[in-house]
């Protein structure tokens, strides 16, 4: 398994598995690039591991598939170059015929996730969404009573350990920014952390409607706060 964007010692559990197209059939026209995306579920339904796989679509370039790696934090994987013939006429019976060697590089990916997991965290993820309310409250508390910066800067240093672990199991929490803020004596600072915590439990339990609600009421008091 070849990954050109991304660590495989700490997959995403989200990739992109690609090939570059060689041949001039007709119904590839001005693409360069076709690509797969796989999603690992951090949640299990009777110990077997969830993951979704979508259709291949076509890109016109490498230049734009690593945009989108980059933009979503997505594992790029390298499926090699695929050869479709001229007469070629329906392009999904044709790449299903691929899916032998297309299903190796899933279970390799699959592997080092699982692998990953074992190694990063030992904390549910519920677990680690309450560690991270708790230690923020903790941190608001001590900066109201101008408790020492060196203990703050601690138990700040201890919630980005907490956020690596977090994106690991699931995408959608961004404790990068509450941090940037976190020590200021701002009082709308403690309304962003009661909006963090809950927009978090959103995404746990996948209410994407509530927490795309709670994200525009965070966005809009972190807007009005010095940057």
């Amino acid at each position: 398994m070849r990954i050109e964007y991304g660590d495989i010692n700490k997959p995403t559990g989200n990739a992109i598995i690609f090939w570059i197209i060689r041949g001039n059939n007709r119904l590839l026209k001005d693409a360069e690039i076709i690509a797969s995306n796989i999603v690992i579920s951090p949640l299990q339904f009777n110990n077997e591991t969830l993951m979704v796989n979508f259709p291949p679509v076509l890109l016109e370039s490498r230049e734009r598939l690593f945009q989108i790696a980059e933009k979503d934090n997505v594992d790029l994987i390298r499926g090699g170059e695929i050869f479709v013939p001229d007469d070629i006429t329906d392009f999904n019976i044709f790449y299903k015929a691929q899916i032998e060697k297309y299903n190796g590089i899933i279970q390799e990916y699959l592997l080092a996730y699982k692998k990953k997991k074992v190694k990063t965290n030992s904390q549910s993820l519920p677990q680690l969404i309450n560690l991270a309310g708790e230690i923020m409250e903790n941190v608001r508390r001590l900066v109201k009573k101008r408790g020492g910066q060196e203990l703050i800067n601690i138990k700040i240093v201890k919630l980005q350990e907490i956020q690596e672990d977090l994106n690991n199991e699931m995408k959608g929490f961004d404790l990068s920014k509450i941090i940037h803020y976190l020590d200021r004596k701002d009082n709308a600072v403690d309304s962003l952390v009661d909006l963090y915590k809950r927009k978090f439990i959103a995404i746990f339990l996948e209410d994407y409607e509530k927490a795309g609600v709670l994200n525009r009421e965070i966005n809009k008091i972190e807007g009005s706060l010095p940057k």
